[in-house]
């Protein structure tokens, strides 16, 4: 059975991830659908979404190395380009895939490195 600190930070984790990636969907949805000065409801209600994904970051930076916080954050890059695809219709292109292999390639490292280096202690 897991932990409870790990259920909590496996807890935030999900919540910084959705949040953000909704944040980001809702703001540019508000910003395509916005004209002149009346501002689309979308808007504020991706900025809500921010405040979620703030009081997430907060909760991670309390138990996690900023260094690996930061890396393992980069994971939104992921979700965004496949949120932005199947909500948005937008392309995901070869620079986009390699990107993303990239980045999970990256962060797999860096939680591998840590969980060694914790073994070790």
């Amino acid at each position: 059975m897991p932990e409870p600190k790990k259920l909590k930070a496996a807890f935030f984790w999900f919540l910084l991830v959705t949040s953000d990636t909704a944040a980001q969907i809702l703001v540019k949805l508000g910003a395509v659908r916005t004209s002149g000065w009346k501002v689309n409801y979308l808007i504020p209600v991706g900025y809500s979404f921010y405040i979620i994904s703030f009081i997430a970051w907060m909760q991670i930076l309390k138990s996690t190395r900023l260094s690996i916080a930061l890396s393992a954050a980069s994971v939104l890059y992921i979700s965004v380009a496949f949120a932005s695809h199947f909500l948005l219709g937008e392309a995901i292109t070869i620079h986009i895939t390699v990107g993303t292999i990239l980045i999970s390639a990256g962060v797999f490292l860096l939680g591998w490195s840590e969980s060694r280096r914790k073994g070790k202690h």
